[in-house]
């Protein structure tokens, strides 16, 4: 697995509700706010990859699944729209970057 993803989504499941996924629109806008930032910045989206590393941090099935279904769509270059935010720091990607070297 991926550290970048790893890390990434230990992230955010910081700053969403683990427990209902992208239910909440702030929440899913927050994923789609990150997805897009690391695909901007070269990494690869696996939804596998993705449901796994949320898995590892509390997410149920069916909830990983959709958030890993999101990411792949959005490195695949699907055009993601976020509402309000930004919801994520300028600099999210060379925090996580950082927490993984």
């Amino acid at each position: 697995m991926s550290s970048i993803i790893d890390e990434s989504i230990r992230t955010l499941s910081t700053i969403v509700n683990v427990s209902t996924g992208l239910v909440h629109p702030n929440d899913k806008n927050k994923a789609v706010e990150l997805f897009s930032i690391l695909h901007q910045n070269g990494v690869i989206l696996l939804k596998a990859e993705v449901e796994c590393a949320a898995m590892a941090q509390g997410w149920n099935s069916k909830n990983a699944d959709e958030l890993g279904s999101l990411a792949q769509q959005i490195g695949e270059g699907k055009t993601a729209t976020v509402s309000g935010g930004p919801w994520l720091s300028a600099d999210i990607y060379d925090q996580i970057k950082s927490r993984v070297i």
